[in-house]
């Protein structure tokens, strides 16, 4: 039935949203049995930018997920909506709210009527069994804690003697500006790191730079991880950039690396790699985004007048989307904003350029002269 009452539906769709989601989208069925596994979109295709939450809220529980490159959406009416309107463009929430309530068996207000009582007398339930969540994520945050403390405080810097394997990778990419002032504090080597793959499977231990990632008012979130070899090469493992968990009670939306000291104008870029990359042909701080998600929302810091974005170019579209969004905000603020797109073109069987390979190519001579660069 149409109109049906978004509100006892909503409820009712509580906790059940990975098999609603499996139901009504069954491309994404591996995603919504293994939460947080990363799998082709079913709207733009790929390999691993789509994935169903295990954080956001409830995450799972509300249905939250989304798409590196499409964007991320915050329960799951947003993401069905958001997965029928690119086939379907005339499908509104009110759509969605019919479709989730047949699936749930609510399909006329007998139905309704139903589901509210049954609502009310499981809310009780939900409440002890929350009271219980709560108690176990304190200890899993305790355990976070510790996890994140222990891997920063056997960090040593990128300058130290036995850091050569972070050099080796930098120096393989034509970066050479490790010691640059103010890197120390967020961007470190670790000798010896534990790997696990998104199953949680053990891959081994390897060296590993680590950067400090910092949310919106400057406060330490998580970590992130560039795994590598003793060669300088990155690491045999499923992914070699990783993010590491953080406590539920911080976020890493509107974060960042902070890769030397913000002035009025402060640049920022996509990965680690290429914001270093950035800086050293500048001569500049370029601060880490860690990637497209990040880089929407991304929140500046007290003072800064005007930001440069050094956006990737991708086959998807997504780092030019991210830069606008981005852009967008900023213009929203009162700021002044400029973007960099590189000027090569996306090589035959890959699937992007950035800033790091201009440095390797064209050296500093491919970036733009820096009264280019705020606008």
């Amino acid at each position: 039935m149409r109109n049906l009452n978004a509100k006892t539906v909503r409820e009712a769709a509580l906790n059940k949203w990975p098999e609603i989601l499996k139901h009504c989208i069954p491309s994404i069925s591996v995603a919504c049995e293994k939460i947080g596994k990363r799998i082709a979109c079913p709207v733009h295709g790929g390999t691993d930018g789509f994935r169903i939450f295990k954080k956001n809220g409830e995450g799972a529980a509300k249905g939250a997920g989304g798409c590196n490159t499409c964007g991320f959406k915050g329960d799951g009416f947003a993401l069905l909506m958001w997965y029928r309107q690119a086939f379907r463009p005339s499908y509104v929430f009110a759509d969605a709210v019919e479709e989730v309530g047949q699936y749930l068996n609510i399909v006329d207000r007998k139905d309704e009527r139903d589901a509210a009582r049954n609502n009310q007398l499981e809310a009780a339930h939900i409440q002890k069994l929350q009271e219980q969540r709560n108690k176990q994520l304190k200890v899993k945050d305790g355990r976070i804690r510790f996890f994140l403390k222990r891997i920063w405080r056997e960090t040593i810097p990128l300058t130290h003697p036995q850091a050569e394997a972070a050099r080796l990778y930098l120096s393989s990419r034509k970066i050479l500006n490790w010691d640059m002032p103010g890197y120390e504090a967020s961007l470190r080597f670790h000798p010896n790191l534990r790997s696990y793959n998104e199953e949680g499977d053990f891959e081994g231990e390897y060296p590993a730079i680590v950067a400090l990632i910092r949310d919106a008012a400057g406060v330490p979130v998580t970590l992130h991880r560039i795994f590598l070899t003793v060669k300088g090469e990155k690491a045999p493992v499923e992914s070699a950039k990783k993010m590491c968990p953080f406590p539920s009670d911080r976020s890493v939306t509107g974060g960042s690396i902070h890769l030397g000291r913000a002035g009025e104008v402060l640049h920022v870029a996509e990965g680690i790699e290429t914001a270093m990359a950035v800086s050293m042909a500048i001569g500049k701080p370029v601060w880490p985004l860690i990637n497209t998600g990040l880089m929407e929302t991304f929140v500046p810091p007290s003072g800064t007048q005007a930001i440069v974005i050094w956006e990737d170019k991708d086959l998807s579209g997504g780092g030019e989307k991210a830069a606008k969004a981005l852009q967008a905000r900023v213009w929203a603020m009162g700021m002044k904003c400029a973007r960099h797109s590189p000027s090569l073109s996306i090589p035959s069987g890959e699937k992007s350029v950035d800033w790091n390979d201009v440095l390797i190519q064209l050296g500093r001579f491919g970036f733009p002269q820096a009264k280019r660069q705020a606008a």
